[in-house]
């Protein structure tokens, strides 16, 4: 497979844009319209990935730019022809070794079922930005494995906000439930994380909260944006918003897109429930920090809804095989806890 993400750390900065290359430590500015993928190249050059699969170098002078990951627009050109990529590999041994974890945990405390032969409630995961990932799969894989062939898929619910994705896998999905069952398809839903309506309708619509949310690479996409400023009250915010805003009506309130993404999803998850976040950033998250420096207390943060219980630092695939070499590369899988709040 080409290398792209795997050998390069992508370090989104919201105001300047700027991406750190492992191999290439140079800042570099957006490609010509015509570019595609970044890539780096075996020697550690950096190259475009055309549109016809070619490799070319960038001009003497021209820093190229990473795509805009939190952008809608990019998803949706980008899916349209793509039908399975891995960012930061495919979650089997990240992800789902403490899914698993999870659940036999809730089967252990007496909350789900596991294993029985009769079919049994299993817990309710969303996947959050599933894309074009393999994890879906895995996910399923682990629920058979774990509740029995008999279990209701629907528990497994994937989002995305790229509405072109999510009919397609909606439909495949639709497929294999004609053929072998009502429980035999995986949801899918289409919304934005970051738009509280969106997100609050999948309460309703997909029968409440979730005993777990899984993000792969979601939460480095988001983080690209810029900060999300509100000004006042709106029935669209999510309800810790509008408390702040409607008790301090001469203040805005500016959130990077990570925490209010992060706030968003404690409403949908039970208190106990978990968060497990693949990242490539080792501060993926800095709200940790940020929030004790706040002076102002009553400022809704994402610090108020989730416990850090564990940070995991695992190698990332090269995407290279034999003896080639590539620098060691890291990714960081985050275990965040609902709190009881």
């Amino acid at each position: 497979m080409p290398l792209s993400f795997f050998d390069t750390v992508l370090e989104c900065s919201a105001k300047t844009r700027r991406i750190s290359l492992l191999r290439s430590p140079r800042s570099i500015r957006r490609p010509a319209p015509s570019a595609g993928r970044i890539c780096a190249s075996g020697s550690g050059r950096l190259l475009y990935s055309t549109s016809n699969g070619s490799s070319v170098a960038p001009h003497k002078n021209e820093e190229p730019m990473p795509p805009d990951y939190e952008s809608i627009t990019y998803w949706k050109d980008r899916f349209e022809g793509e039908r399975h990529f891995e960012w930061l590999g495919d979650g089997k041994d990240t992800i789902i070794p403490h899914v698993r974890s999870h659940l036999l945990k809730l089967h252990k405390n007496g909350r789900r079922q596991v294993g029985q032969a009769a079919p049994s409630e299993p817990a309710r995961l969303l996947h959050v930005g599933a894309g074009t990932s393999s994890l879906s799969e895995r996910l399923r894989e682990l629920y058979l494995d774990l509740y029995g062939d008999d279990v209701d898929q629907r528990a497994i619910v994937n989002a995305d906000f790229a509405e072109n994705l999510v009919s397609r896998k909606r439909s495949e999905e639709d497929a294999r439930r004609a053929t072998d069952g009502p429980c035999k398809g995986m949801r899918w839903v289409c919304v934005d994380a970051l738009k509280w309506p969106e997100l609050d309708s999948i309460l309703e619509a997909e029968g409440g909260t979730f005993d777990l949310v899984v993000d792969k690479s979601t939460s480095d996409a988001i983080s690209c944006g810029e900060d999300i400023c509100y000004t006042s009250t709106d029935p669209s915010l999510h309800p810790a918003f509008n408390e702040y805003l409607a008790a301090n009506q001469e203040k805005s309130l500016t959130l990077a897109p990570v925490e209010v993404f992060a706030i968003h999803l404690s409403s949908l998850v039970r208190p106990g429930g978990l968060w497990i976040a693949l990242t490539f950033s080792s501060n993926r998250f800095p709200f940790w920090s940020s929030s004790k420096e706040s002076a102002d207390l009553s400022i809704p943060r994402a610090t108020d809804y989730w416990a850090l219980d564990q940070v995991i630092t695992v190698d990332a695939p090269t995407g290279l095989e034999g003896n080639a070499h590539a620098p060691v590369v890291q990714h960081y899988v985050y275990i965040l806890r609902r709190k009881d709040t």
